[in-house]
């Protein structure tokens, strides 16, 4: 499957109680859209599918990702390792598209349509 990270940050949208924002990257593996989202004091990172808003992992950042990240190109490279462990899980789960229809179904019945994706700016975030 390829994989792509989007360069440019965007304000996603995960399923909680209602739709809530969260500004991350967009991970791009094979058919499927997801999202790396820096949580808690960004020593933590949530993964969520991004047509649904649903959680897929949460990937701890210890000192020497941190570190790894603190550069531009360094950061894609982690998202696009990132990518490759979200492969592994598609390529487990031989119904992965199947289950995701049906949690799309069910997001959508309970919270209405998801807002739209939009990019943010970096003089935005600081």
């Amino acid at each position: 499957m390829k994989i792509t990270v989007n360069e440019q940050p965007q304000q996603f949208w995960l399923a909680m109680k209602e739709w809530t924002p969260a500004v991350g990257h967009g991970i791009q593996v094979g058919d499927y859209q997801f999202c790396a989202i820096p949580i808690g004091k960004g020593d933590r990172l949530n993964v969520s599918e991004v047509t649904t808003g649903a959680k897929i992992m949460i990937i701890p950042v210890n000192i020497f990702d941190y570190l790894f990240m603190s550069t531009k190109e360094g950061t894609i490279k982690f998202f696009y390792e990132v990518g490759e462990r979200i492969e592994e899980i598609i390529r487990k789960h031989g119904t992965f598209g199947e289950e995701l229809e049906k949690i799309r179904k069910v997001v959508q019945d309970r919270l209405g349509e998801m807002p739209e994706i939009i990019n943010v700016e970096l003089e935005e975030l600081e």
